[in-house]
């Protein structure tokens, strides 16, 4: 695909020239002869590169600049001036310009510092695609992947410790510890604000959301009824298939069964019921499915816990980076359901009780 240019200059003759001398190097190209003009056309089109007079009347490049950066960012600026002014050639950089020209151009090194921005721009694609594949697979993928194996051998290390030789216990618990450190490095290599970033993949099915929480909890009935903990559930028989993610949906249950199992004592009320409302958790106008979880809390609940969890909007920018894992953990579950038109909350009740819901859109 031909790289478009946007060549924004009012005097007509080097608009034009410089066209023209740019389309025989074979790039898409159009002109603007003025600011207003130039924002005109880079909201009806988008521009991989910019080419940017300074000094033009009513609104001059400096400006037409700042607006470019700020609602158009994937197109680079390159700023053209007839003046060599190294404070003005500064604060342009400073603005988001990635190069700054005088005239008059000679073609050849117009089409080569046009050519190694282009090269530069397909960096930065390529980076940021990469980017949201490692938080996509990291953050929403492998993290709670692993948490769930971490759950899990804890409770084969509590079940089998009287059972096992020596050796396999001690085996058992290097098998957690290499675990724990894995997870803590793949929490250490992201920042929080990167749940609000990362671009998901989804592969979406009709599920029925009712059977497949009951297998997922079905699966961690060894370790329900290990800890003593009494288990309730109910679904509304009538409740319409959800087209979602099964695979993410199983990873946010995952997460909130292995968070409400961990800080629940022997005999404490775990419950799940499944039911649809006319409204999302925050009063959006559709039809959902809305699934809540209720366990005990005993153990000590971090202050920012329910900030990250229960407000409508979440400040990601504002969270601590050193947030525990099993926050961590519920944050991404929050992110997941999100990215699927749904919604995720956490309440505090009475005496420690922990309220998770979330809502999916019905089909």
């Amino acid at each position: 695909m031909k790289a478009s240019i946007l060549v924004v200059d009012d005097q007509e003759t080097i608009a034009m020239s410089t066209k023209a001398k740019l389309m025989s190097q074979g790039f898409d190209v159009d002109t603007a002869g003025n600011g207003e003009e130039a924002l005109d056309r880079i909201q009806a089109k988008s521009y991989d590169i910019v080419l940017l007079d300074i000094n033009m009347p009513r609104m001059n490049g400096v400006q037409v600049l700042e607006f470019i950066t700020a609602k158009h960012p994937y197109s680079d600026v390159m700023m053209m001036t007839g003046f060599d002014d190294f404070t003005l050639a500064t604060e342009c950089l400073k603005k988001g310009a990635k190069d700054y020209l005088l005239k008059p151009m000679d073609l050849t090194e117009l089409v080569a510092r046009i050519n190694s921005l282009l090269r530069a721009r397909a960096s930065e694609h390529q980076y940021t695609d990469l980017r949201n594949f490692w938080q996509s697979t990291v953050l929403f993928d492998v993290f709670g992947s692993l948490q769930s194996v971490r759950f899990i051998l804890n409770h084969a290390a509590e079940s089998l410790k009287s059972v096992l030789p020596e050796k396999d216990v001690l085996l058992l618990s290097h098998a957690r510890s290499l675990n724990d450190r894995i997870t803590q490095t793949l929490k250490d290599s992201v920042k929080v604000t990167d749940l609000a970033e990362g671009s998901l993949l989804f592969r979406q099915v009709d599920i029925d959301l009712g059977y497949l929480i009951k297998q997922i909890f079905d699966r961690y009935e060894p370790c329900i009824l290990q800890k003593g903990i009494v288990f309730q559930q109910s679904n509304d028989p009538k409740l319409p298939r959800v087209k979602c993610d099964a695979e993410r949906i199983e990873q946010v249950v995952n997460s909130i069964i292995e968070n409400g199992i961990e800080t629940s004592n022997p005999g404490d009320l775990f419950s799940v019921a499944i039911s649809k409302s006319q409204v999302g958790l925050y009063g959006e106008p559709s039809e959902y499915a809305v699934c809540k979880i209720e366990y005990s809390n005993h153990s000590i609940t971090p202050e920012n816990l329910l900030a990250i969890l229960s407000e409508k909007e979440v400040a990601w920018k504002n969270i601590s980076p050193t947030i525990g894992v099993s926050t961590f953990n519920l944050a991404i579950s929050r992110r997941i359901i999100e990215a699927q038109g749904g919604s995720f909350q956490v309440e505090s009740g009475e005496k420690g009780r922990i309220q998770v819901r979330f809502a999916l859109p019905l089909m």
